[in-house]
C-alpha cells in the first residue's frame, strides 16, 4: 500500500506538506493540491476519511486457519469455503499454519485482535490452544466437546474401501496413513481393520508415513513396504497424494496394477479427475464439507444455538476406476 512518503517523493513536496494537504489543512496552491490527489489517486493512497469509514464498517470476516495451501486439497477446500461464505455475505481470510504450534496460537491472537468474527480450524497441531473465546468450528477432528466439527464419515470410509478389495479377492492387503494420531484413533483404519477382521484368511500390514516434524521420505516408506510384501494383492491409501505415489512407485518396482496390486485411496470428485489412470477411491464430499462447517460457524456468530449439531458427520462413497 502507498505511503505519504511516496506521494511526497513523487510531488517533488515534503512528507509533511503532503499530510496536511491530504487533512485539508494549510494553505498550499491549487496546483500543488490537485497534483497531490493525483498523485494519491494514482498511487491507490487510501485517504484518511476513507481509512476512517473502513473502520467503522461492519466486516463480515471469517478466517480459515489451514496447514498448507499449496497442496491441492488444500486449495480446493479453501475454494469451496470461500463459495460458501459467500453465499452468507461474509468473506473469507486463509491462514496457512505450516503445522506450527506457535504459529497457530499467534494466529489466533491476532485474529481475536483484528476481531475476525470466527474462525475455521483445520490444521489439527498437536496441543494447540485454540482460544474458545473466538467462535470456531473444526474439521476433521474433534479437538474439544466444546467446540463443533464437521468431518467425513471416516470408519465408513474404511469399511467401504475394505468392502472393495475383498470384493476383488485381494488376500494381503496394505494400509498406508499420514495420520498423526496413530492408528489407534484412526478411524478409517479402525472401519478396514472391522471389516477384514471378519475374514480368517485375510492379512493386514499398516504403514505410518508420520507429519509435521516427525514425516518420513515418504517414496522410501512406501517403497519398503511394497518390497517387503511384494506378494501384496490390495492396498488402501488414506489420502489422494498417497495414492497417487503407491501407483507410480508399485509400477517402477514392477507391479502391475490392477492385475497384480488392486488400488484404493481417499479423494474427491475434483482431485481425483487430476490423476491418470484413475484410481478407485473412497469419495468425499468435500464441497458439502465447506458448506456445512461455513453454516455451522455462522450459526454460532449470529446465535443461532438451537441449530448447531457439535459433531456432524458427512457420507462418503465409493467410484470404482481403473486401479481396481
Amino acid at each position: 500500500m502507498a505511503t505519504i512518503q511516496d506521494i511526497a517523493d513523487e510531488v517533488g513536496i515534503s512528507k509533511a506538506a503532503v499530510s496536511r494537504i491530504l487533512n485539508k489543512k494549510g494553505s498550499f496552491s491549487k496546483e500543488t493540491i490537485e497534483k497531490v490527489f493525483q498523485t494519491a489517486k494514482k498511487l491507490n493512497y487510501i485517504l484518511p476519511n476513507d481509512i476512517k469509514q473502513l473502520e467503522e464498517m461492519d466486516f463480515k470476516i471469517i478466517a480459515a486457519v489451514l496447514p498448507l495451501n499449496n497442496i491441492p486439497y488444500y486449495s480446493i477446500f479453501a475454494s469451496y469455503l470461500e463459495q460458501a461464505a459467500y453465499s452468507f455475505g461474509y468473506s473469507l481470510m486463509i491462514c496457512s499454519s505450516l503445522y506450527d504450534k506457535e504459529k497457530e496460537e499467534a494466529l489466533f491472537s491476532l485474529l481475536r485482535e483484528k476481531r475476525i468474527n470466527g474462525v475455521i480450524y483445520g490444521s489439527f497441531t498437536n496441543d494447540v490452544k485454540l482460544q474458545e473465546d473466538l467462535p470456531i468450528v473444526t474439521v476433521g477432528y474433534q479437538v474439544s466437546e466444546s467446540i463443533p466439527v464437521v468431518r467425513s464419515d471416516n470408519y465408513m470410509a474404511g469399511i467401504l474401501a475394505a468392502k472393495h478389495l475383498l470384493s476383488k479377492s485381494c488376500k494381503k492387503i496394505l494400509y498406508i496413513s499420514g495420520n498423526q494420531i496413530g492408528k489407534e484413533m484412526d478411524e478409517r483404519y479402525l472401519g478396514f481393520q472391522e471389516e477384514i477382521s471378519k475374514y480368517s484368511d485375510i492379512q493386514i500390514f499398516s504403514y505410518f508415513t508420520g507429519v509435521n516434524e516427525s514425516k518420513k521420505d515418504i517414496p522410501s516408506v512406501i517403497s519398503q513396504m511394497l518390497i517387503e510384501h511384494g506378494d501384496a494383492d490390495g492396498l488402501f491409501a488414506e489420502s489422494s497424494s498417497l495414492a497417487t505415489k503407491c501407483l507410480q512407485i508399485s509400477q517402477e518396482i514392477g507391479f502391475n496394477v490392477p492385475q497384480d496390486l488392486k488400488i484404493v485411496g481417499y479423494s474427491n470428485e475434483a482431485l481425483a479427475s487430476l490423476t491418470y489412470p484413475k484410481i478407485s477411491y473412497v469419495k468425499e464430499n468435500t464441497k458439502q464439507i465447506a458448506f456445512d462447517v461455513v453454516s455451522t460457524l455462522i450459526d454460532i456468530i449470529e446465535g443461532n444455538q438451537n441449530s448447531i449439531e457439535i459433531t456432524k458427520i458427512i457420507p462418503v462413497s465409493f467410484s470404482s476406476n481403473s486401479t481396481t
